[in-house]
């Protein structure tokens, strides 16, 4: 919780809303060229489970919620994307910008932009 007041008499307070988002995505990515810096692109398809649930963010608590997804609201997803990819020898950097598409009573895009190390293995 963190809370702020103002010289004014104001106080502004803000909770944790406890929604969690659970998202499982699988999909190819293809390489476009085969130097230490090229771009690709990927398709993943997948869920998206929304919850509300009190339980702080643990591995006991994801273990259960992957257990769970039949009782939850579980929604299918779409992933297209594409970015940039530099590497030297099995440590590079990767810029991922793509678009999770969910269906629930209809098509809700998230955009999605991602930058930070990745390993090759």
């Amino acid at each position: 919780m963190f809370t702020e007041s103002f010289d004014n008499g104001g106080t502004i307070t803000v909770n944790r809303s406890n929604y969690r988002l659970l998202h499982g995505l699988f999909g190819p990515k293809l390489a476009l060229g085969h130097t230490n810096f090229h771009p690709f692109v990927t398709i993943k398809g997948g869920f998206v489970d929304a919850m509300f649930d009190a339980a702080p963010a643990t591995l006991g608590t994801f273990v259960s919620n992957v257990q769970n997804l039949r009782d939850k609201n579980v929604m299918g997803s779409l992933y297209p994307g594409g970015g940039l990819e530099g590497h030297i020898g099995p440590v590079g950097l990767r810029l991922d910008v793509g678009d999770e598409i969910y269906f629930n009573g209809g098509t809700h895009h998230n955009f999605r932009a991602s930058f930070g190390p990745s390993i090759r293995f």
